[in-house]
């Protein structure tokens, strides 16, 4: 078996399914940067070893293929990502448009927005002041509750068995209807969104 088949065996094994239920090109691409992460861990561990040693320079090999394969699905996902921002800001430009055209203020409509993202509206709304950080505490938090404070509709699962930094929270989407939810994706990417939506909810005229 090649290196490249070898790579392909590991990823099958242990990541395509995991994978697979990533409902965006975003938490694709954090679930790839988190694997390089631990692949270049791996590879500078096995250079400080015994290169000389075959079975180790056979696991150095097969650890660098595998560096190729992620590096490879990562671009894949971040020209989806691409592609993706590329539809949003047209839909997003039609919209003003239209509003434009109709003398209304764009607003972003809720139906447009998922359970995750209403969740946090909801906690912008109460701590408008809070930073990511403090918020995935929040939300750890609210998952050892039995009546929770914000999180009325119990759509956060647990905690991931395999990282700290994630959530597994109930999407409906996928063949588990289950959605992982990292540390970095939520104070990057959800958090501000949620924010600013909550803000313009403040600022629509009565």
């Amino acid at each position: 078996m090649n290196n490249l088949n070898i790579a392909l065996y590991i990823w099958k094994s242990q990541y395509e399914t995991d994978f697979a239920l990533l409902d965006t090109p975003q938490e694709q691409i954090e679930f790839l940067k988190d694997l390089l992460t631990g692949n270049k861990k791996d590879i500078s561990e096995r250079v400080e070893e015994n290169l000389d040693s075959t079975e180790n320079q056979t696991k150095l090999t097969n650890l660098e293929a595998l560096r190729d394969l992620f590096l490879s699905k990562l671009k894949i996902a971040r020209k989806r990502l691409e592609v993706l921002q590329t539809y949003q800001t047209y839909d997003v430009q039609k919209t003003q448009q239209l509003s434009s055209e109709e003398n209304i203020r764009p607003k972003i409509i809720e139906s447009q927005h998922d359970n995750l993202d209403i969740l946090l509206k909801d906690i912008a709304e109460k701590e408008p002041n809070f930073s990511g950080g403090e918020v995935w505490l929040l939300l750890k938090k609210e998952l050892g509750r039995n009546t929770r404070k914000y999180d009325k509709d119990k759509i956060l699962l647990q905690n991931s068995s395999d990282d700290s930094e994630t959530i597994i929270w109930n999407s409906g989407r996928g063949k588990s209807n289950e959605t992982r939810l990292t540390k970095d994706y939520l104070t990057r990417n959800k958090w501000p969104v949620a924010k600013k939506w909550a803000k313009e909810n403040r600022n629509e005229p009565s």
